[in-house]
C-alpha cells in the first residue's frame, strides 16, 4: 500500500503558548467529531480529520501524469501550545475502472484515491518527491494549508508571534507491507524536506504520527538554529544577543522529545536516523551554546554591577 502525504509545521501566531483546553477549543473544527488530547509528556492536542475530494493530475514519472480521483484526510496538531502542524495524506490504489465514478463511490473508500492508468509505484513515488512545492498536479500542501489557515485565523489566536520564524514542509511516501524497514530524510532546501519510507509491520496511524515527529523536531532544528545564527552570539553587543536567544529558551527548548508518542515499531526509525544524521547532536550543541552564553552574559553582568574592586 502506498501512502501519500505532506506535513506543514509552523508557529502559532500566539504570543503566549495557549493551556491544553484552550487548544482543545482552537482544534475543534469538526461539530460533534473529537478532539484528541494529551498532557503528558507536553500538552499535544489533534484535531478530528476531514476529507477534502480531489480530482487532478498525479506524476506518474519525470514526463507524465494521471488522473487521479478520491479524498484527502487532512488533520492540526498543536504541540506545547505553541507549534501547529497541518498533516495531509492518502492513499494512492489503481483504479478497477478506466472511467471516474459517481462521487458516492470514492466516499466509500476514504483517504484514498483511485489513479486512472497505467503507472509504476516506484515511480509515481519518485515524481510525487521530486514535484516542485507549488506544483498543479496532486498538491497536499495547499490542502493542508487550508487547515492551518483556519486554525490561525481563529479569534483565539491574537497573531502576536513571540519570535520570527518560518515554515518548513515535509512531503513523505510509505510503502506499507513492503519487505524490510528503510527510511531516507533528505534536506531538499530551507524549508523543504522530503521522507522515503518503506516498512513491514507497522500500521498506517503509525506512519503518520511518525512523519509528523520528524516534521516537529525538524522544525524545531531549523527555527533553533535560526535564532542562533541571527542572535550574533560572538558579535560585540552580547546584551542584545541575550534578548534575541530568550525566546528559544522560552518556547522552544522544553519542545524537543523525539519519539516520545511513538510506538516501538516506529521509534526504532528515529534512533537510526539519529545514527546516521545525528539531530540529537545537533541540537544538544545548540542549546549548549546558548547556555554558555547566558552563563557568561550573566557573569558579565554580575561584575558589572559589583564594579572595581577597591
Amino acid at each position: 500500500m502506498l501512502v501519500l502525504g505532506e506535513v506543514l509545521t509552523s508557529l502559532l501566531p500566539s504570543s503566549a503558548a495557549l493551556p491544553a483546553d484552550a487548544g482543545e477549543r482552537l482544534l475543534a473544527l469538526t461539530t460533534g467529531a473529537q478532539v484528541i488530547r494529551s498532557d503528558r509528556p507536553m500538552s499535544y492536542v489533534i484535531s478530528p480529520e476531514r476529507l477534502t475530494g480531489v480530482d487532478c493530475q498525479v506524476p506518474t514519472g519525470p514526463h507524465g501524469s494521471a488522473r487521479a480521483i478520491g479524498t484527502v484526510t487532512t488533520r492540526a496538531v498543536l504541540t506545547g501550545g505553541h507549534v501547529l502542524q497541518s498533516s495531509a495524506r492518502t492513499t494512492a490504489v489503481r483504479s478497477s475502472y478506466n472511467r471516474r465514478l459517481p462521487w458516492s463511490y470514492y466516499l466509500a473508500r476514504p483517504s484514498s484515491i483511485e489513479i486512472i492508468g497505467k503507472y509504476r509505484e516506484r515511480a509515481l513515488t519518485d515524481a510525487f518527491l521530486a514535484a516542485a512545492p507549488a506544483s498543479p498536479m496532486l498538491n497536499l500542501a495547499a490542502i493542508a494549508g487550508h487547515t492551518a489557515d483556519r486554525v490561525r485565523s481563529s479569534a483565539m489566536v491574537d497573531s502576536r508571534v513571540p519570535f520570527r520564524s518560518r515554515q518548513t514542509t515535509l512531503r513523505w511516501a510509505a510503502a506499507l507491507g513492503a519487505e524490510g524497514d528503510a527510511l531516507t530524510f533528505t534536506v531538499e532546501g530551507a524549508d523543504h524536506r522530503t521522507v522515503r519510507l518503506q516498512t513491514h509491520g507497522a500500521e498506517l496511524g503509525d506512519v503518520v504520527a511518525l512523519c509528523e515527529d520528524l516534521a516537529l523536531h525538524d522544525w524545531l532544528l531549523t527555527t533553533l538554529t535560526g535564532l542562533v545564527t541571527r542572535a550574533g552570539l560572538t558579535g560585540p553587543k552580547p546584551a542584545v544577543a541575550v534578548d534575541r536567544i530568550r525566546p528559544a529558551v522560552d518556547h522552544l527548548l522544553h519542545l524537543w522529545m523525539p519519539g516520545a508518542r511513538l510506538e516501538v515499531r516506529t521509534r526504532r526509525f528515529w534512533e537510526e536516523m539519529e545514527q546516521r544524521a545525528g539531530f540529537g547532536r545537533q541540537w544538544a550543541a545548540s542549546v549548549q551554546r546558548i547556555r554558555d552564553h547566558l552563563a557568561l552574559s550573566t557573569l558579565r553582568e554580575l561584575g558589572r554591577l559589583a564594579g572595581p574592586a577597591s
